[in-house]
């Protein structure tokens, strides 16, 4: 026994001394891609962040934000002050796009193009007329809110000139930012349709009493929008939009009076890969062509703004599915179709609908792609139907977010406290996924629920206007 023991030793110390300088050589090679990978990412986003922070409060005689996109300290020859003005360039050539498309404000207070009728108000605005036929969430999206949806943005820009312009990167010499040139390779291409909002209004008054003469009265306002149709942008080879017209109509036998007007409603919208291909073309004439480096921009553009971090995330773009495909299915729901549940159990109050809303947190019009219910911290969160979890945990934006195939459909529950499910986890109508909180970009415990259908795109429906057909369900508070 001693001696099979001493043959043991004697054979695994034969077989370190063989492979002790192979093992050595690979420690020494993991050390060194270790410290190569800290260098880089210390470059990129370490050193500019507390460099930045400096600035802005020690470093006098610079207006403005202080970005530092290419400084990396005080020694270096470029400057934060160059850094600055290449950070204006971009905000103006973003500023100069968007300038060209109808903002919010003047929208709201056009007057109207036809007005005719007795009564019409030749002052009239869009507003004024046909803002009492949408709620608090939504509104006549004007043409710079719907554009900017899809706006380059400085901080893609930045992101791209610090890794397509450093020879750090890229092996060449100096630094190149080529602002008006990236912005031309990025700039969207959007198709718009036409829209005629409608009102007409009616009535009979009587004059002198009882008795006296009747004098009819009437207005008639139509005015023309532009809806955005499509969208061709550096995150979708085709963002579609459909709006369908919603229609108001109101009569009073005993009075006379009626009413009518036509006003948009959008409907839902579909996004098309492959993703990120102006972004992936742009980085591969500058020979980067692997994810990775396609990576690198997105959350280097996200480390520069939180409001890129917000529109890249699954609520603009399809940054999971560089990681992940969740257009896919190879999910067969088994037995009878069934009506889907409600996610939230017994919690019924829409605090934000489906469609164009002032964003809480980054303001301005934007389109949300789900609704929002009122939850509070820690409610249980229940799967809508039987289905394959296919996302399970952080999602810019979203926060904890969970993401279930059901085979035609696709359920998404966001701002979760915990995902306590695991993806590839076979799930149950019922069953509870996660609880309800207030991780992401949020400002207070609720539920974010989709639903999304399609094979090698992604639908955005309605789930409160699909929840009639799949679920039956009624009364949900608005």
């Amino acid at each position: 026994m001693n001696f099979l023991a001493a043959a043991g030793r004697r054979l695994l110390w034969m077989l370190f001394r063989k492979s002790a300088p192979g093992l050595f050589f690979f420690l020494i090679l993991m050390l060194a891609v270790l410290i190569l990978f800290f260098f880089i990412y210390s470059l990129l986003f370490l050193i500019p962040k507390y460099i930045a922070q400096d600035a802005s409060a020690e470093v006098s005689g610079l207006s403005g934000k202080v970005v530092a996109i290419f400084n990396t300290g005080r020694r270096d020859d470029w400057k934060l002050a160059d850094d600055l003005r290449l950070y204006e360039k971009y905000m103006d050539l973003d500023r100069n796009w968007l300038s060209q498309f109808l903002d919010q404000d003047t929208l709201d207070g056009s007057r109207i193009q036809y007005v005719a009728g007795n009564a019409a108000d030749e002052n009239a605005t869009v507003k004024g007329v046909w803002g009492r036929f949408y709620d608090r969430d939504s509104w006549i999206p004007a043409e710079r809110a719907q554009a900017g949806q899809h706006s380059v943005g400085w901080a893609l820009l930045a992101a791209v000139d610090r890794v397509a312009g450093d020879g750090v990167i890229t092996g060449l010499p100096g630094r190149r930012p080529e602002p008006e040139k990236n912005f031309r390779k990025l700039e969207p291409e959007l198709k718009w349709q036409n829209f005629e909002l409608y009102y007409q209004c009616r009535w009979t008054e009587k004059s002198g009493g009882g008795g006296g003469s009747a004098k009819s009265f009437s207005k008639v306002y139509r005015h023309s929008v532009r809806l955005l149709a499509e969208a061709h942008s550096y995150g979708a080879e085709k963002i579609s939009y459909r709006w369908e017209a919603g229609r108001h109509y109101y009569s009073d036998p005993h009075t006379g009076f009626s009413e009518e007007a036509v006003y948009p409603v959008f409907n839902g919208s579909t996004q098309q890969g492959p993703y990120f291909k102006k972004l992936r073309g742009l980085l591969g004439e500058n020979g980067l062509v692997r994810d990775s480096d396609l990576e690198l921009v997105i959350h280097l553009a996200m480390n520069y703004d939180e409001e890129f971090k917000y529109n890249v995330g699954l609520v603009s773009g399809n940054l999971t599915d560089l990681f992940i495909n969740t257009e896919e299915t190879d999910y067969r729901q088994s037995g009878q179709p069934g009506k889907f549940l409600w996610p939230a159990g017994e919690h019924t109050t829409i605090t934000s609908g489906f469609g164009w809303r002032i964003h809480p947190v980054l303001g301005g019009l934007r389109f949300h792609r789900g609704i929002d219910i009122a939850l509070p911290a820690g409610t249980p969160v229940l799967s809508a139907w039987d289905g394959r979890v296919i996302l399970a945990g952080w999602v810019e934006g979203y926060g904890n977010t969970v993401m279930i195939d059901h085979g035609r459909y696709r359920t998404l529950y966001a701002h979760l406290m915990s995902c306590d499910v695991d993806p590839g986890q076979e799930v149950r109508r019922g069953d509870r996924v996660g609880r309800a909180g207030s991780t992401g970009l949020s400002t207070g415990d609720h539920l974010h629920f989709e639903v999304r259908s399609g094979a090698g795109r992604t639908e955005f429906h309605d789930p409160l206007a699909l929840y009639h057909g799949l679920a039956g369900g009624e009364g949900f508070k608005k």
